[in-house]
């Protein structure tokens, strides 16, 4: 299993952090690997437990699409959405907290991913690549919730 934590602090109160962490369609937007999120139909309407987003992973060369739903939804500080396909799974848990300086928060991000059946196998390269991939996310979303403390 491939896994990543990464805390920051970014300029914005935990409101705002969480409302960009929990509304998964927003991902295409900081995040370089996936190209598109759309929310089905089915679930709360927005970011809910149950609420399910499809993304568009590029992946070697393909795009792929993965289901995220979300698992819990505790406004404004936690949320955790899980994801999983015939060779995969993955769960991200993202804690946000009042940072240190008022109008701040801490950032906290918990990723894993795994494959499936025989494809385990190659879980030692995935765990390499998973971290450049997701700290390239996480990057992406901090710069996001910069952007958001400077309008």
């Amino acid at each position: 299993m491939a896994r990543i934590i990464e805390t920051f602090t970014a300029p914005v109160p935990p409101a705002t952090a969480f409302a960009l962490v929990a509304d998964f369609t927003t991902t295409a937007s900081w995040d370089p690997l996936i190209s598109a999120a759309r929310r089905l139909p089915g679930g709360p309407g927005g970011p809910g437990v149950g609420d399910r987003v499809e993304v568009d992973l590029a992946m070697g060369g393909r795009t792929i699409p993965a289901v995220y739903e979300t698992t819990l939804h505790e406004p404004p500080s936690r949320v955790v959405l899980e994801t999983r396909g015939s060779w995969f799974r993955g769960r991200d848990d993202i804690r946000v907290a009042a940072g240190a300086t008022p109008g701040t928060s801490e950032v906290t991000w918990d990723a894993t991913f795994a494959l499936r059946g025989p494809l385990a196998l190659l879980d030692p390269v995935l765990a390499r690549e998973f971290r450049t991939v997701a700290a390239r996310a996480v990057e992406g979303l901090r710069a996001a919730l910069a952007a958001r403390g400077d309008a």
